[in-house]
């Protein structure tokens, strides 16, 4: 059996802290504080990870566990600004790892405000995430309001599933919640009682949601459940054939290969905190069979 415990790495050229428990093996990004991997023991890579990737520094990475915050999607009031925020192309600071309890292991990055972030976010925070691998995949992501007046914010774990076949998954869990449709220019509707959310072309979907919803891969012979806390959102989102080939860190085949499954506080939902306010959004993965 596998020994609890960490050590720090390099993957590509970007610092990581490897994670290692007798179920699984987890790999962080200092950059972004982005997860990477995370594999179940005896079986498949959990995450995916563009094989076009731009393991830089300031570069957004496509694939694995991107941290969207503080704004998802364009910036509401100024397109020039980075699509889904800034936290995902900046150092993070290791805070601590720590074996739980034989069987997990916990590390804690943070990244709080200063006179860069200001031009782009003009408030005071301190962001922490924290992420425990073990038999499951835990992220915890916390912001605080470090200043003096309210300020609002969203946040996605814009999470990479890798997947067989795209056209032969479904996510369940979603029926009769409403949701934006990105892909028909933001029209709203409701995912029918008791129907999967298939991809058949580009699907970019945010749902009004909250609770379990699972990624079904029978050809894989995988279901992932994923069970959310303190979210309201869930985007579903693919590519699709078409807009995969404007994609530029992106094989034009890269698509049959993933589906994110977002959890987070998006929209509508997004999170607004007083003075001193502080708010964590959870999401556990727990990756097993049919």
């Amino acid at each position: 059996m596998a020994a609890t415990g960490w050590k720090p790495g390099v993957r590509n050229g970007l610092e990581v802290v490897e994670l290692e428990t007798p179920a699984s093996t987890c790999t962080i990004a200092l950059h972004g504080a982005q997860v990477l991997g995370f594999t179940p023991r005896g079986e498949r890579e959990g995450l995916w990870i563009s094989d076009r990737a731009d393991f830089a520094v300031g570069k957004p990475l496509r694939g694995g566990i991107p941290i969207c915050f503080p704004w998802f999607g364009p910036h509401a009031g100024d397109r020039a600004l980075p699509p889904h925020g800034f936290a995902r192309t900046r150092l993070w600071r290791l805070a601590g790892v720590e074996a739980l309890d034989g069987e997990r292991v916990r590390a804690a990055l943070e990244l709080t405000s200063d006179p860069t972030t200001a031009p782009l976010f003009p408030h005071p925070f301190a962001a922490r995430l924290a992420v425990t691998a073990g038999d499951a995949l835990e992220l915890a992501f916390e912001v605080v309001n470090t200043g003096d007046a309210p300020f609002a914010f969203e946040v996605a774990f814009h999470t990479y599933f890798a997947v067989s076949d795209v056209g032969a998954v479904a996510v369940r869990g979603l029926g009769g919640c409403p949701y934006t449709d990105r892909v028909a220019g933001g029209a709203r509707d409701h995912q029918d009682l008791g129907a999967a959310v298939r991809f058949d072309g580009e699907v970019d979907r945010v749902y009004e949601c909250s609770g379990l919803v699972t990624l079904a891969d029978p050809a894989r012979g995988r279901a992932v459940r994923i069970e959310s806390t303190e979210a309201g959102s869930v985007v579903v989102w693919n590519p699709g054939a078409i807009k995969a080939r404007t994609v530029a860190d992106m094989s034009p085949e890269g698509f049959h290969d993933f589906v994110c499954v977002e959890t987070g506080n998006v929209l509508d939902r997004r999170v607004t905190l007083p003075a001193g306010g502080r708010h964590e959004t959870r999401v556990r993965y727990a990756f097993g069979g049919e």
